[in-house]
Parts: structure tokens; sequence; C-alpha cells
């Protein structure tokens, strides 16, 4: 997985309470990478419990087939007006 590096400025509150989450031998910098990670997972909803592939399978196929029925309405109800034109003729 590529990563992306980032730097930015912290007021001291903030720091001050990621110093004082800080585990024995992690740096700062490890410390607020954990904190915003563990933010990131709590607070984004398609992180919610997909721990298996076979999980992020089913929510594809599940959204596949959600979008394919939509589709398929669609274009039923195109034909149907399709069909009603042709039998005005």
């Amino acid at each position: 997985m590529a990563s992306k590096s980032f730097s930015f400025r912290l007021p001291d509150e903030i720091v001050q309470f990621v110093e004082s989450s800080q585990l024995e031998g992690e740096t700062l910098n490890q410390t607020a990478q954990r904190l915003f990670i563990d933010f990131v997972k709590r607070n984004n909803p398609l992180s919610t419990d997909l721990t298996t592939v076979a999980d992020i399978q089913e929510l594809v196929k599940q959204e596949v087939a959600a979008s394919l029925g939509e589709v398929r309405s669609q274009l039923e109800a195109q034909l149907e007006e399709l069909r009603g034109k042709l039998k005005a003729r």
C-alpha cells in the first residue's frame, strides 16, 4: 500500500495530549500517527467490522446488485415508454 508523508503544526494543548498518550518507546510522531489512524477508523463508516476479504466482497456484491437493480428499473421504464410509442403508431 502506498503512503504519503504529512507535515503540519499542532497547538500546544494538542501536543500535550499527544505527549500524554505516548506509549513506551514511541516517538511523538508515531503517537500522533497512531491517534490519527485510530480516530479515522472510528469515524469512517466504511471501516466498521470489515475485517475480512469475504466481508468486503459481500459489501461490494450488495452495492453492485443495488446499482444493477436501479439501472434495470430505468431500462425497463424506457422500454415500456418505447413500446407505448410503437403501439401509438
